[in-house]
């Protein structure tokens, strides 16, 4: 008798963790499929009237620009992409500049000029600042600064700024000492 409630127990116990596991997998089912709805394709007439800012690569916004932005924006594109495959000697902080630069910068940019409308045209221009000197500075500013970000060694000065907090920390008490006045310096 008592194998048999222990029989009953073992298969109810099975039974319950079936059931739960099978309650779970209709769950996130559901909900996957609620997200794959949500995530339908508006219909055409919506899609145009909706901007997709982060579905355009830095790239295609490049090529959507009048001469001579274009061959400025490729060229810094270039030189981003060439110092990222090259590396840059673990400098975290011109890694950063970098990914910034083509994920972020560059293409805000990029979007604040082909979104211009007509009225906003003739207002910069009104203004005496024509789009496009705007645009061809701001390529420029991104340009100097991934520049100078490639010319420093920001890793080598950081490691060598570590070691001066380190030793100032280990023999800085004896400092003092080490230090030579003005007047006792042996000639």
């Amino acid at each position: 008798m008592i194998a048999v409630l222990i029989l009953l127990v073992i298969f109810g116990g099975i039974t319950a963790i079936v059931y739960v596991d099978n309650a779970g997998k209709a769950g996130r089912k559901a909900l996957s499929q609620s997200t794959q709805e949500q995530a339908q394709p508006l219909p055409a007439a919506s899609q145009t009237a909706l901007p997709h800012p982060q579905a355009e690569t830095p790239e295609s916004l490049a090529l959507r620009l009048p001469e001579p932005a274009r061959t400025q924006a490729w060229k810094l594109l270039c030189m981003v992409i060439d110092a990222r495959k090259d590396g840059v000697n673990g400098d975290t902080r011109t890694a950063y500049l970098l990914t910034q630069t083509r994920e972020s910068y560059l293409p805000d940019t990029l979007r604040a000029y082909l979104s211009l409308t007509d009225g906003a045209r003739r207002t910069l221009e009104g203004q005496g600042q024509p789009p496009e000197t705007l645009l061809t500075e701001q390529l420029g500013l991104l340009e100097d600064g991934v520049r100078e970000a490639l010319r420093h060694d920001h890793a080598t000065a950081d490691r060598l700024l570590s070691q001066g907090r380190f030793l100032r920390e280990r023999f800085g008490a004896a400092e003092s000492e080490l230090s030579l006045k003005p007047g006792l310096r042996k000639g």
